[in-house]
C-alpha cells in the first residue's frame, strides 16, 4: 500500500492541474470582524446620480445616428451658440449614460469620479471628452411623488479600458470628474426617539442576533450593563440593541451619549463581532476555479465518471484516516478515507485533480454529490 501523498506528488509533476482551489474561510465557517463590515447605517448610504451626456472628439468611432448631434445642438443653444447640427460628422460624437455615487454627507465642492457607457452603438469612446452634463437624483419632496434635482455636474477626459471600448471612467481631478453643486438631503441617522438602525448587507437571523448581543454586552456601548462583582452577581441588564428581523438591528442610543452621537456610532461600528458563514462552494467555469468557504465534509459515496471511480469511506479502528491508492488498483479507482462518516472536501478535490479529471468532470461530481445529499453546502456555479 502506497500513500496517496507520494502518488500525488508524482502525478502533479506530470499532470497540469485544471482546477484552482482557494479556501478563504477558517474551519467551521466562523469569521471575526467588526460590526461595520456587516452593516450599513440607515440614512448614511451613498446616493446614485444619473445623467445623459455627450462624448466629443472621437476619431470617426462615435454614433452613426443623429441623437447625439441633436443633444449637442440643445447643449450649444443653452451656451448661446447656434449652429447646424447636420454640418458635423456623426462619428465624432456619442450619446452616453453618466452615473456616479454621491458619498454620504458630502458637501458642495467635493469631487468624485463618474462612469460613462454608450447609449447607442459607437465603435469606441477612446480619446473622447465628456462635455459638462448634469447629474440628477430622486428626492422625496412630498408623499405624492418624487422630483429629480441636479446635485452634481460632470466633465473631463474619458479613460477607456482594453476590454470594453464603449465604457469608461472620468476620474476625479482638479478639472475632471463630477463636482457636487447642491447638498443632498440625506436621511437622519438618529431619529427623534434617539434610535439608530443598522441594515445588514446580507440578511441573516444569526448575524442580526449576534450584532445586537455584542452591542448589549459591550460596557462602552451599553452603560446599563450590570457586571458581576465579588459581592454580588450580575443583575438584569437593560438592552440598548434589538434585532428587529434578519435584515435590521435597532439601537436606542443611551441618554449620556446623545451629545456625542458620532463617537458612539464610530465605536459601535468598530466593535468586534464573530459571525457564522454558511459552507459554500463557488464554481467559476470561465476561470476554471473553485472557492470553498467553510470546513465542508463529504458523506460516504462512490463517484464514477467514465473510467474513473472514487470511493469515499470512513476510517476504521484498524486503519487510521488516510488516502490510499493500491498499486493493484486500476488508475481510475481511488478510495478516500476520512474520520467518522466524512471526508474532507479539499482532499477530494486534490484527488480528482491528480486523477486527471477536467473542470467539467469535477463540477459534475459536485453537482451529483449535492443532489444526493452527500455534501452539506451551498453550491453556486457561475
Amino acid at each position: 500500500m502506497t500513500s496517496l501523498a507520494t502518488r500525488l506528488r508524482k502525478a502533479a509533476s506530470a499532470v497540469l492541474l485544471p482546477l484552482a482551489l482557494s479556501c478563504l474561510m477558517p474551519a467551521g465557517g466562523a469569521r471575526a470582524g467588526s460590526i461595520g463590515d456587516l452593516v450599513d447605517v440607515q440614512g448614511a448610504m451613498p446616493i446614485t446620480l444619473e445623467g445623459v451626456g455627450i462624448v466629443t472628439g472621437l476619431a470617426n468611432t462615435g454614433d452613426s445616428k443623429g441623437a447625439a448631434l441633436e443633444l449637442l445642438r440643445k447643449y450649444m443653444r443653452n451656451m448661446n451658440f447656434d449652429f447646424d447640427a447636420g454640418s458635423l460628422a456623426t462619428g465624432s460624437v456619442a450619446l452616453v449614460r453618466v452615473s456616479a455615487e454621491l458619498p454620504p454627507f458630502s458637501r458642495p465642492g467635493q469631487r468624485f469620479s463618474v462612469e460613462v457607457s454608450a447609449l447607442n452603438a459607437p465603435k469606441s469612446l477612446v480619446g473622447g471628452t465628456l462635455l459638462a452634463c448634469d447629474l440628477f437624483a430622486n428626492v422625496i419632496d412630498d408623499p405624492d411623488g418624487r422630483q429629480k434635482k441636479v446635485f452634481a455636474r460632470a466633465t473631463g477626459q474619458v479613460m477607456v479600458g482594453t476590454n470594453v471600448l464603449t465604457r469608461g471612467k472620468v476620474p476625479d481631478g482638479m478639472n475632471s470628474g463630477a463636482q457636487q453643486i447642491e447638498t443632498y438631503p440625506f436621511g437622519k441617522v438618529v431619529n427623534r426617539r434617539g434610535e439608530v438602525r443598522l441594515n445588514l448587507k446580507h440578511g441573516s437571523w444569526a448575524d442580526a442576533y449576534g450584532i445586537a448581543r455584542q452591542i448589549n454586552q459591550t460596557p462602552s456601548l451599553n452603560p446599563y450593563l450590570q457586571e458581576t462583582t465579588m459581592f454580588a452577581e450580575a443583575g438584569p441588564s437593560r438592552p440598548v440593541a434589538y434585532a428587529m428581523d434578519a435584515g435590521q438591528v435597532m439601537i436606542q442610543i443611551p441618554e449620556q451619549f446623545r451629545h456625542s452621537v458620532t463617537r458612539y456610532i464610530s465605536d459601535m461600528l468598530a466593535a468586534p463581532v464573530t459571525v457564522e458563514r454558511p459552507a459554500t462552494i463557488l464554481v467559476n467555469r470561465g476561470k476554471n476555479s473553485i472557492v470553498v468557504t467553510g470546513d465542508i465534509q463529504v458523506n460516504n459515496a462512490m463517484i464514477s465518471i467514465q473510467d474513473k471511480t472514487v470511493t469515499i469511506r470512513p476510517e476504521t479502528e484498524e486503519e487510521p484516516a488516510a488516502y490510499t491508492l493500491e498499486d493493484a488498483t486500476p488508475r481510475g479507482a481511488v478510495e478516500i478515507e476520512g474520520p467518522g462518516t466524512y471526508a474532507n472536501l479539499q482532499s477530494l478535490i486534490d484527488t480528482l485533480n491528480a486523477m486527471g479529471m477536467n473542470t467539467e468532470q469535477v463540477i459534475t461530481v459536485f453537482e451529483q454529490l449535492r443532489e444526493a445529499g452527500a455534501i452539506r453546502a451551498k453550491l453556486d456555479i457561475q
